[in-house]
């Protein structure tokens, strides 16, 4: 007669949930990024002037960073509702976010006194409302991609 032993689910494999909170805040940052690359999308012309104003890319780039840019806001803030390589998007967009800064960083020591072109309010000027909203965004990035890390221990 043999006896047998219940297999034991494999735990080691499995990923922790995340907080309902974690997974909110998630939602509620793509929905940003989605929103803003939807501006940006929507009105292609005025982002691409508004590249240009900041005189940092040669002409010849504006249109590739006009078209980029919201893609990879809308792709990323879409990924991140629906949970979709959450990790990896929480990475791209404090990048994105990042780069926003040193961008506005960089405007506001040279003088300039131009929009933003940041989609999320209309006509908003570099400034450090600007810095402290990006400001804001990346931490919220950095703290939720900071919370889906693998805990110690664990692969």
């Amino acid at each position: 007669m043999l006896i047998q032993v219940p297999n034991k689910p494999k735990t080691e494999n499995r990923k922790p949930k995340t907080p309902l909170a974690a997974r909110l805040l998630e939602i509620a940052l793509g929905g940003v990024f989605l929103y803003a690359g939807a501006l940006k999308h929507l009105h292609p012309q005025e982002f691409a002037e508004a590249i240009l104003a900041y005189q940092l890319l040669p002409q010849s780039l504006v249109g590739t960073a006009a078209a980029v840019i919201p893609w990879t806001e809308l792709a990323a803030g879409l990924f991140l509702i629906f949970g979709l390589k959450r990790r990896s998007c929480l990475l791209i967009l404090a990048l994105l976010t990042g780069s926003f800064m040193v961008v506005l960083l960089i405007t506001m020591a040279r003088g300039l006194k131009i929009d933003c072109g940041c989609g999320l309010f209309s006509s908003r000027q570099v400034g450090w409302g600007a810095v402290l909203i990006d400001a804001a965004f990346l931490v919220w990035a950095a703290v939720l991609y900071w919370w889906e890390l693998p805990a110690r221990g664990e692969s």
